[in-house]
Parts: C-alpha cells; sequence; structure tokens
C-alpha cells in the first residue's frame, strides 16, 4: 500500500510541476507579445516630443 501511496504522490506532484511550468510558459509568451507590440510603431509619423521634453510645435 506505501508503494501505490508514494507512486500517486510522485504522480500528482509531476502533474503540479508540468501545470506549473506550461502556465509559465503561456505567461512568458503573452509577456513578450506585450513587447513586441509596445516596439512595433502603430503611427510612426504622429508628431511626438522627445523624453521629458515641448514638442517642437508651437
Amino acid at each position: 500500500m506505501k508503494k501505490v501511496t508514494s507512486i500517486l504522490a510522485v504522480a500528482v506532484m509531476a502533474l503540479g510541476m508540468a501545470t506549473f511550468v506550461i502556465e509559465n510558459s503561456a505567461n512568458e509568451f503573452d509577456f513578450l507579445n506585450d513587447i513586441s507590440k509596445a516596439l512595433a510603431c502603430g503611427d510612426c509619423s504622429a508628431e511626438l516630443p522627445p523624453r521629458g521634453g515641448q514638442s517642437g510645435v508651437s
């Protein structure tokens, strides 16, 4: 009976670890997708002021 309990415990732990890794991988890909969307210029022709500065248009 101890062997069955041990095998079951290891199987449950392995399933939990696999689920954890899969969820983290999915979150990592979502994070990379968000970064790539942020880096992609949707409106590059817009007049944007430089960092911390005023726009050149008065």
